[in-house]
């Protein structure tokens, strides 16, 4: 049975090490990297929270140390939030529970040996007429912020199951939806995904994943692949992970999600929070480095793109 309290905490000390010997520093590093985010933290007042000291071990693991990329990653991490309110106002914890019930995106509970986490995505089925990408895109958002205080993040690998959406749905999103989803992924959590897998995927799937492929930096594109069916996930990540619909031994989706449901429960005042978060831009200390981006030039103002 998983347990829900350690459900990414249990192998925290395995993974850190993993993790180190990647990035080929020691512990002792890591302490003085946290020590040099948290002393700069304290210069800049626009920021909403102190974030934990888990989530700043987790900055400098997706951003290799680099302790630039980590500030504006940490910036970007509460930015995006003032930027997207459409994302992430409405995701206080009774909102992510109710998507909770249309939407299985979660990581399994247990790792690979090479300390992979694995993500499973899939909309629950009969849910598709409950379609709003925004919020499914603040929902998966908020779950990797979730993983910064609790988690060790180490690569990921997604199964993204595609199975019974029907063309009229997969043409509400948008170009405008996953330029936002991409600026997410890339802006703020690092890419940190070592393969992408789209199963059971229909025919008429392949022209938006072909979209989405010329969205995204050439690296990420080439770790995205595509299946018509599920057969071959067990060549790629061990049956004991995967649950039961996979041919693994681990527990059903659905029950997965329900014990995933009571996690999101137990923390709902992080939840809560989250959805409050916005950065004091009167007191940015200097100009927001990714401001164009966003198609933004000066002012917040309404999101335009191509």
């Amino acid at each position: 049975m998983v347990d829900i309290e350690d459900w990414l905490s249990a192998n925290n000390e395995s993974a850190l090490k993993v993790a180190l010997k990647s990035a080929e520093r020691t512990e002792k590093q890591l302490e003085e990297h946290v020590k040099i985010l948290t002393e700069w933290m304290t210069t800049q007042p626009h920021l909403p929270e102190k974030p934990s000291g888990n989530f700043l071990v987790n900055m400098l693991l997706m951003n290799k140390f680099s302790i630039e990329k980590c500030k504006q990653r940490i910036d970007m991490f509460y930015t995006v939030r003032t930027l997207l309110p459409e994302i992430y106002e409405k995701m206080d914890s009774r909102m992510m529970v109710r998507t909770a019930n249309e939407l299985y995106f979660f990581p399994l509970p247990k790792r690979t040996a090479g300390e992979d986490r694995i993500y499973i995505a899939k909309i629950v089925e009969n849910c598709t007429e409950n379609w709003d990408f925004d919020r499914w895109m603040g929902y998966a958002s908020n779950i990797l912020g979730f993983r910064m205080d609790e988690d060790i993040l180490t690569t990921n690998i997604v199964i993204d199951d595609v199975n019974k959406i029907k063309l009229s749905e997969l043409l509400k999103i948008t170009p405008i939806h996953l330029k936002k989803a991409v600026m997410i992924l890339e802006k703020v959590y690092s890419n940190r995904i070592k393969q992408w897998h789209f199963v059971n995927c229909p025919s008429y799937a392949y022209n938006l994943l072909a979209l989405f492929k010329s969205l995204i930096k050439p690296k990420l594109a080439s770790r995205i692949f595509i299946h018509e069916d599920c057969s071959k996930l067990g060549d790629i990540v061990p049956l004991e992970i995967l649950p039961k619909e996979y041919g693994g031994s681990e527990l059903s989706l659905f029950e997965l999600n329900e014990l995933w449901k009571k996690k999101l429960a137990t923390n709902a005042s992080r939840f809560d929070t989250l959805a409050k978060l916005k950065t004091y831009e009167n007191l940015r200390p200097s100009p927001l480095v990714n401001d164009e981006i966003f198609g933004f030039h000066g002012n917040f103002r309404k999101l335009e793109m191509d």
